[in-house]
């Protein structure tokens, strides 16, 4: 069993115990009905939310140190309003006659606390939960904002490029900086072959990274597929996913960026703009290198 489990079943037995104490100091008070109720429903409502606050722990997904933050404050507001509860005693010389009225002040008292404990703990916690979620969105800003460098960085080396395969070669770094997947392939495919631009993938043979990106050669030019099994080939189980694109499609040959991944490694939604982004960088610099190759070789001819 685990904290959360553990921590709310404590304050929800706490406070179904203390509601039903003070519903028993009450009876033993009076047995006018209406005296009952005044004198028992405010605290057994409390208690009562006391109980409800653990269950609502114990089935929520709070994290394990928020609920251990709860119970802290909870156990600190109990401890401090029983203190009061003793001093307030004390100070006004209680007789062994009224002992048993000054029970009925202290559970009063340690109702109050625990409640106004749970009530801070909660806010504290959650306060700091989405603390939490801030400083991750501030890191997840961040890791955009210097991928966004990056592209820019690539965009301007691409661009400078002065051949095909030295496209092809910043491409397949880019894709393994933006999505941290260390194979990456560029394959140029025509009808009858295909040839490998750029390749630092290890875990599949070129030919089946050919057969891949022949399969994928039909996806809208400049847009990222994100695939999971089953893949188009027979891959090894050591792959757990694939990010592809066509990088510049025409009437000779197709040219594809493949990035296989091996772990856990995802792309996010706005890591596949960026990625776009470098498509976009390359196949226009692609489409240049092509045209001039083409033109000088009809000006040798």
């Amino acid at each position: 069993m685990n904290q959360r489990l553990v921590t709310g079943a404590a304050l929800a037995l706490s406070g179904v115990v203390l509601a039903g104490m003070q519903v028993l100091h009450a009876v033993q008070q009076t047995r006018i009905p209406v005296a009952v109720a005044v004198d028992a429903l405010p605290f057994a409502a409390m208690a009562l939310a006391i109980a409800y606050a653990g269950v609502w722990l114990a089935r929520d997904t709070t994290p394990e140190g928020a609920t251990s933050r709860v119970a802290a404050w909870a156990a600190g507001g109990t401890v401090a309003f029983a203190a009061v509860a003793a001093l307030l005693l004390f100070s006004q010389r209680v007789t062994t006659g009224s002992l048993a009225r000054a029970s009925f002040l202290i559970v009063d008292l340690v109702t109050v606390g625990a409640l106004a404990g749970v009530l801070v703990g909660l806010y504290d916690a959650r306060s700091r939960s989405r603390l939490r979620e801030l400083e991750a969105e501030r890191d997840r800003i961040e890791a955009f904002a210097g991928k966004a460098a990056d592209v820019n960085n690539y965009g301007r080396a691409i661009a400078s490029a002065p051949s095909v395969d030295g496209v092809a070669a910043y491409v397949v770094e880019a894709f393994s900086t933006m999505t941290g997947m260390e194979e990456t392939a560029v394959i140029r495919i025509s009808d009858d072959n295909s040839m490998a631009l750029a390749n630092t993938i290890r875990t599949v043979p070129v030919d089946v990274v050919g057969a891949f990106a022949r399969a994928v050669r039909t996806q809208q030019q400049g847009e990222i597929a994100v695939h999971e099994r089953p893949f188009p080939v027979d891959f090894p189980e050591s792959v757990t996913g694939c990010v592809s694109a066509v990088v510049l499609d025409d009437e000779d040959a197709t040219t594809v960026v493949i990035s296989l991944a091996t772990d856990d490694t995802t792309v996010a939604a706005e890591d596949e703009k960026l990625l776009e982004l470098i498509v976009s960088h390359a196949s226009v610099r692609m489409a240049t290198l092509d045209r001039r190759s083409a033109d000088e070789g009809y000006t040798d001819r």
